[in-house]
């Protein structure tokens, strides 16, 4: 059992405080119970992805607590994971190991939880913390390695990745996708007049504005440069153009203060809407060339692929 733990648990049924640091096993844990953890790390420890981890450890607890659901959450994650109904009396830890914070874990049930209830839980939660850490340092490696490290959107890495298998999906499944490729209009003469710290402000800021138009689902990437592709899953050429629409208002929108000097910029758009023959490689290659059409007549625009 970790001695460097640090685990704070507070239930609702009747306000306590539990608090437990720095126990040696024999202190307490039977030998049976010390067994049972080890156990458990070795099962949690064969996992690295969170929602594996936290899979296992419900089954776990659930085998010798009952409860009605579960929730974690960290500052990694987007959203919280959950199991089951998140109401009623609730348990609550916040995790941290080696002065690392590692989340915050909340257990739900209709029923109060005993006391030896909490012990059991309270056992079973040292063999998740170093599991549980390995698995967000290698969530954190995995994010890093998909994220362009100055706008922090997704790169051309996770592109090359995720978007053929998107694309798989899509036809599988015989849903709508749609794809856009980007390029900034004017961004070369901001680099030149003010410097690439001012292009890269303003990069920055032209991500934000297009993440603020397009649906959670949506997917941005930067291609390279001042070039972006987004993926638009479960969506029509309509909606596409809609998208695309809102892009280009939220660009041209640019306040004074946004943009280097006061200087004007636009984005031109190439859009295509997957067909039942293409790869990844075919409809990039068809937007691609829509985009080229665009800076042909006369940029600031979109054009679509048929």
């Amino acid at each position: 059992m970790p001695q460097t733990t640090t685990v704070i648990g507070e239930t609702a049924n009747h306000g306590q405080i539990i608090a437990l640091d720095s126990r040696r096993p024999e202190q307490v844990v039977s030998n049976k119970q010390y067994l049972k953890i080890l156990q458990v790390t070795d099962l949690l420890s064969r996992h690295l992805h969170l929602n594996e981890i936290m899979t296992v450890f419900s089954r776990e607890v659930m085998a010798l607590v009952p409860f009605d659901g579960m929730r974690y959450s960290c500052q990694q994650l987007k959203s919280p994971i959950t199991h089951g109904e998140t109401e009623g009396h609730n348990l609550h830890y916040h995790l941290t190991l080696q002065q690392m914070e590692v989340g915050d874990l909340t257990f739900y049930r209709a029923q109060p939880f005993g006391t030896n209830e909490v012990c059991q839980i309270e056992d079973l939660l040292c063999a998740l913390v170093y599991p549980l850490r390995n698995a967000l340092m290698y969530h954190r490696a995995i994010t890093s390695a998909y994220r362009d490290p100055l706008t922090n959107i997704n790169n051309r890495a996770a592109m090359d990745k995720f978007l053929p298998r998107e694309i798989g999906l899509a036809k599988r499944h015989q849903h709508d996708l749609s794809m856009m490729i980007m390029d900034l209009d004017g961004f070369k003469a901001i680099n030149d007049q003010y410097g690439h710290d001012a292009g890269d402000r303003l990069l920055q800021t032209v991500c934000v504005k297009i993440i603020s138009v397009l649906r959670d689902t949506d997917m941005l990437f930067r291609y390279g440069g001042d070039e972006f592709v987004v993926a638009l899953p479960y969506t029509d050429i309509q909606g596409a153009l809609d998208a695309g629409d809102r892009i280009l208002h939220s660009i041209q929108n640019l306040s004074a203060n946004e943009c280097p000097g006061g200087a004007s910029i636009g984005i031109s758009i190439g859009l295509s809407m997957l067909l039942p023959e293409d790869d990844f490689q075919s409809l990039f290659k068809r937007v691609d060339q829509a985009l080229y059409q665009a800076k042909i007549d006369g940029k600031n625009r979109l054009v679509v692929a048929e």
